[in-house]
């Protein structure tokens, strides 16, 4: 029995993996507090799909409902409840999302379940089989994957891209952009649908792919409007992340979904703005942003991504003062 449960804990978790790592792949980074409940919710859903199985063909319910017992009036409504309830978890789970707008009914989230269920089970198992065969060759190359939060503005995601380049270029590296292939848009827009259902919130259709080469090395970097992956070299994966976390500015992106924390972000970026214009800001208002960001729920790369921005605010705030003194 021990031995059953932890196999059934390995699968649980390799299959959550795998949906974590689809979603990434498909649709970019999951707010950090909503992941684990994204990733439950694709996993149920595709046990739900095998519950249906098990109702078509009774005889193979023990290999997806354990303990039941041998008779097949019992599996069979033991399956029809499951396959009935099961979605209303999933609907369930979909209204306790962090990130979620409170706009829509609590009633109508969770009987929206059964597409969840429906949709995301076939993602899945999709995904389970296409996800290593793709990845592949990448595992075979002991390649390394990172990312970081965004939130591209509305409108700016090109703007972004743009951005992406120059900052790349500047750097001495070239630059080569290229589309998703179809099956993997089709996952794309299929998964943003179902989440933008989720939050209850528009959520930008937009993805580009970028080969850069570092050092001799080939990485290859994603742009959703909700993440920046990057997959190549260790070292070099690194040296890109490093270098766009400090480049990259928030006049055209946040680096957080949490709405309250993105008025701290448009706050930082007002700062800015004024302090570029020649205006007079205080170290207080820099200091209350600081306070205010303290008291956020983030996870901690979600932090550091939004305090890098208020460090920098701060480098420029002291090196203003300190030319005004010397005169220049």
């Amino acid at each position: 029995m021990p031995y059953f449960r932890v196999i059934l804990t390995g699968i649980a978790k390799l299959l959550s993996k795998v949906f974590s790592m689809a979603t990434l792949t498909f649709f970019g980074r999951i707010p950090s507090r909503d992941n684990s409940k994204v990733s439950l919710m694709g996993l149920l859903s595709l046990y739900w799909l095998y519950v249906f199985i098990s109702i078509l063909f009774p005889d193979i319910a023990e290999l997806f409902i354990p303990f039941i017992p041998d008779d097949e009036t019992i599996i069979r409504i033991t399956s029809i409840a499951i396959f009935i309830l099961l979605p209303l978890v999933v609907g369930y789970i979909s209204t306790r999302m962090e990130n979620r707008s409170e706009n829509s009914s609590a009633v109508r989230q969770t009987l929206m379940g059964y597409p969840y269920a429906l949709t995301l089970g076939i993602l899945s198992t999709l995904l389970i089989v296409i996800i290593p065969i793709m990845k592949l060759p990448k595992i075979m190359k002991m390649h390394e994957q990172t990312q970081f939060a965004i939130m591209i503005r509305k409108g700016k995601y090109d703007d972004v891209l743009e951005e992406l380049e120059e900052i790349l270029n500047r750097d001495g590296m070239s630059v080569e952009l290229h589309s998703p292939n179809r099956f993997i848009w089709t996952c794309f827009i299929t998964l943003s649908r179902v989440l933008e259902s989720i939050y209850n919130r528009k959520i930008s259709k937009r993805m580009k792919y970028m080969t850069v080469e570092v050092e001799g090395e080939k990485v290859e970097i994603t742009l959703h409007a909700t993440d920046l992956s990057m997959i190549g070299p260790k070292r070099q994966v690194f040296y890109l992340k490093h270098l766009l976390s400090e480049e990259l500015e928030p006049e055209n992106l946040y680096f957080a979904w949490d709405e309250s924390v993105q008025e701290v972000e448009d706050r930082i970026c007002t700062l800015k703005e004024r302090l570029a214009a020649g205006e007079d800001i205080t170290h207080g208002e820099i200091t209350e942003l600081t306070d205010s960001l303290r008291t956020k729920p983030l996870a901690n790369e979600d932090w550091n991504a939004v305090r890098r921005q208020l460090y920098k605010l701060e480098r420029d705030y002291f090196r203003n003062k300190t030319q005004e003194k010397t005169g220049d």
